[in-house]
This record gives C-alpha cells, structure tokens and sequence, in this order.
C-alpha cells in the first residue's frame, strides 16, 4: 500500500475556503478530530506504508495531536506527507517548528488556496514558504534529511491565468514539485460557485499544455485523462475498485476509525 490518510480534524481550519468539499455541501462532517488512539490503531494496522498523510480538509497543524502523532510516526519509522495551508500556525511558524517538520516530513506541501480566497496575503504565505525553503537549506547544509517543499495548486477561473507567473515564481525560489489540480465539484454544490470557479472551456487543455518546467516537477490531475479524454480529477472517473485507479491502494481513515478505499469525493458527499 503506497499511503494512509488519517482524517484527523476535518472541521478544523483556520480559513474557510470556498472550494472545500464541506463547504460545497453546505455542512461539517461533524466527525470531531480523531482521538490520537484511533490513529495510533490505524498506523499500527497499516504499518507496512510508505508515507501518512494528516487530513486533507481542515489545516493539519492545528490537529490538538499533531506532536503525537509526529512521535509516532517517528516510532514506525513512516515519513509524513503533509499538505498546510501556509499559515504555520503558533511555533510551527519558528525556524525551530519548520526544521522538526522537514525533518519528520517526505514532502511538504503549500497550498495557494489560502491567499487566494482572502483571509491571508499572497505576501505573508510567499514569505512563509520562503522560510521554509532556508529552512530546508540550512538542514541540507549541515548534512541532515530535509522534505522536499512542494505547491498545491487548486485551478480555478480565478487564478488560471496568474498560474505561469506562480510557476516563475516557484522556479527562482526552489520548490520542488508543484501539483496542478483543476477545480472539482460536488454534484450539490451552489451554481454561483460553479458560476464564480469553473473553468471556461478549453482552459483545461491548454495549461495542461503550458504548464511544464526543466526545474519544477509538474505533476496532479490536471495531467490525468479521462475515458473521454477530459480530466480525471481525483479519481472521479472511476469506482474506486478499479486496476485504473491511481488511490487503489489507498486508505483513508475518519475521526470515528471507519475506512474509505477510494477518495473519491462524488462517492462520499454526493
């Protein structure tokens, strides 16, 4: 199995994205965060994988046990993977915080989202992923392991057309990979945000087209094709039982320890 995800705070975030699939719904998951015991039992079930993963909605860094859990990745031996909105919330923000993040991390990425939909300055968030890359630096240069940093980056009307300026960006200051992802909609979600969000038509096909780099690794679903040669966006073209699936050999997790087997979000929320 390549990955676990531990829904550890789904509710929880210090911004409140639009886009988010709980948003889209119109409602929380009302979960709760996960008791550090039902992701202690998760890990130790799946042990055998190659890299966890903390949340995917809400902001990781403000799980209660984000340390423990950090502990006992550290006791299995399993790197985190970890996906912030930037804010690097109380001490995670000191260049003591960022080391024990790089440190206990194989890839730590930043999404954009949290300038983008207000709340939070494309300043500030620049600012904070630059400290992470000196921080990085600064390990590398005294012989340590260091995650690589990465973007994540939600496509979107509104951002679609600043996305080869945040590539330049992203080349002149060392990011590692960035994942292009273009926005996805639940069946249920409100027409003024589909109205405000989507994509016009061919957009997709050409930032497919134009988004490359010889110093920035382009990866994400923007570059899966569906059946009918659009975009697979998070396994949305398949069942989640598929050979096809790129999560068929993932595991997601909620607060109360159920299982998903496929990320599916359609197959979630609707």
């Amino acid at each position: 199995m390549r990955r676990l995800t531990l829904l550890t705070n789904p509710d929880v975030c210090n911004l409140h994205c639009p886009l988010c699939f709980l948003k889209q719904r119109g409602m929380a998951v009302g979960l709760g965060e996960m008791p550090i015991e039902v992701a202690r039992r998760a890990i130790e079930k799946y042990s055998d994988v190659r890299e966890l993963i903390p949340s995917t909605m809400g902001e990781p860094l403000l799980y209660s046990y984000f340390n423990e859990l950090l502990d006992i990745c550290r006791e299995f031996g399993i790197p985190m993977n970890l996906t912030t909105n930037g804010t690097f919330p109380g001490t995670w923000g000191s260049l003591e915080g960022m080391e024990s993040l790089l440190a206990a991390c194989s890839d730590i990425k930043v999404s954009t989202l949290s300038y983008e939909m207000g709340g939070f300055s494309e300043r500030e968030w620049k600012d904070g992923v630059e400290r992470l890359l000196k921080s990085r630096r600064c390990l590398e240069q005294s012989g340590k392991r260091a995650a690589s940093v990465s973007l994540q980056v939600t496509l979107h009307r509104e951002n679609a057309s600043r996305a080869p300026e945040l590539l330049r960006w992203a080349e002149q200051v060392g990011i590692s990979r960035i994942k292009w992802n273009p926005v996805v909609f639940l069946d249920c979600a409100p027409q003024e945000l589909r109205e405000r969000f989507a994509l016009p038509e061919g957009v997709v096909e050409r930032l497919r087209q134009d988004l490359h780099s010889d110093r920035v690794r382009c990866k994400g679903s923007l570059y899966f094709k569906g059946r009918d040669g659009s975009c697979a966006v998070a396994g949305i073209d398949c069942d989640g039982c598929s050979s096809e699936c790129p999560f068929a050999d993932e595991v997601w997790v909620w607060p109360d320890g159920h299982e998903d087997h496929c990320p599916n979000p359609r197959l979630r929320w609707g």
